[in-house]
C-alpha cells in the first residue's frame, strides 16, 4: 500500500442496467475518523447502502461525501391522483354561487389544474434489480478508484516532505549523541569554575567537587531520551517506506512521542548549543505533525 492523503476527488458515469444512467461523484477532506455521507433522492434511497458499501472498501479515514445522480432513459409509469371529494365540493359551491350571483362561464381543465391539492402526480419509490444494483456498485468502485489515485498522488508528495524532515531530526539527534561525552566534560568544568568563583579563598575538596560534577552530569544525562527518540524515528521512517495499511493514526502517535522526548531533552539541557538544536528539532517535528494530520 502507498501513503495516501485524505483529500481527493473522483467521478464515474455510465449505464446502470437498460433503464438508467448514473453519475457518482466522491469528494474527501481531512477527518480523524471515517465520516461517510451519501446523497441520493428519496425515491432512490434503497441505493444508498450500495454506494456506502462500495466506498467503505476503498477508504478508511476522512470526511467523504458521495453524490449519486441517477437518470432514467426509458419511460416511467406515474400515478395521477384526483381528489374527487374536493372536486365535488368545488362544483357544488360554484353552482350555489352562480345562482346567487351573476356568474357566467364554466370551469375548464386548466382551471381545475390551478387549484392546489386537487391533482397530484406520484412516481413512487423506485425498485432496482440485482443487475442494476451490481452495475451501480461497479460504477461506485470506479469513482472510488479515481479518488484513491488522487489521494495517493498527494500522499507521495507528503511522504517525500516527511522523509526529509525526519532525516533532519535524525541527523541532529545523532550529533547530540556523539557529543554526550563532550557535554558531560564541559558540565564538570563549568561546575568547577563556578565553585572557584564563589569561594576563591576556600580550599576545596577536589573529590567532593568531582562527586558533585558526576551527580550534575547524571541529572543532565540524555542517553535514554536519545535512545527512545532514535527508536521512534526509525519506526516512523519504516512506516513511511513500507506502510502495511492506513498509517495516519500511527504516525500521529509517533510524532507526539517524538515531541515528548524532545521536550524532555530541552528540560535537561544545560548547554546553549544543545537547547538551540532541540528547538530546531521541535520546529521540524511540529511541521511533521501538521503534515501527518493529512494522511489516511
Amino acid at each position: 500500500m502507498k501513503i495516501r492523503s485524505m483529500t481527493g476527488f473522483g467521478r464515474a458515469q455510465g449505464p446502470v442496467g437498460k433503464d438508467w444512467t448514473a453519475e457518482v461523484i466522491v469528494r474527501s477532506v481531512n477527518h480523524r475518523f471515517l465520516d461517510l455521507t451519501v446523497r441520493t433522492r428519496e425515491s432512490e434511497a434503497s441505493l444508498e447502502p450500495v454506494v456506502r458499501r462500495a466506498l467503505a472498501r476503498h477508504v478508511s479515514r476522512g470526511k467523504v461525501e458521495a453524490i449519486l445522480r441517477l437518470r432514467r432513459i426509458t419511460a416511467a409509469g406515474h400515478a395521477v391522483a384526483v381528489d374527487e371529494a374536493l372536486l365535488e365540493a368545488l362544483l357544488e359551491r360554484f353552482a350555489a354561487l352562480s345562482g346567487k350571483y351573476a356568474l357566467q362561464g364554466r370551469l375548464e381543465v386548466r382551471d381545475l389544474l390551478a387549484i392546489p391539492q386537487l391533482v397530484s402526480v406520484e412516481s413512487g419509490i423506485e425498485e432496482f434489480t440485482e443487475e442494476e444494483t451490481a452495475a451501480l456498485e461497479a460504477l461506485t468502485d470506479e469513482a472510488a478508484g479515481a479518488l484513491v489515485a488522487m489521494r495517493e498522488t498527494e500522499g507521495a508528495a507528503i511522504r517525500s516532505d516527511l522523509a526529509e524532515r525526519v532525516t533532519v531530526i535524525r541527523t541532529r539527534a545523532g550529533q547530540l549523541g556523539a557529543r554526550r561525552e563532550e557535554i558531560t566534560r564541559r558540565l564538570a568544568e563549568t561546575l568547577r569554575e563556578r565553585v572557584r568563583a564563589l569561594f576563591p579563598d576556600v580550599t576545596l575538596d577536589s573529590g567532593r567537587v568531582e562527586q558533585e560534577a558526576v551527580l550534575a552530569a547524571d541529572r543532565s544525562d540524555v542517553s535514554e531520551e536519545l535512545q527512545r527518540l532514535s527508536g521512534h524515528l526509525e519506526q516512523f521512517g519504516a512506516l513511511l517506506e513500507r506502510p502495511p495499511g492506513p498509517v495516519g493514526k500511527k504516525l500521529e502517535f509517533l510524532s507526539q512521542e517524538i515531541l515528548r522526548e524532545l521536550n524532555t531533552l530541552g528540560s535537561k539541557a544545560r548547554d546553549l548549543q544543545i537547547l538551540r538544536e532541540v528547538l530546531d528539532m521541535k520546529s521540524e517535528t511540529e511541521k511533521v505533525r501538521e503534515q501527518v494530520a493529512n494522511i489516511e
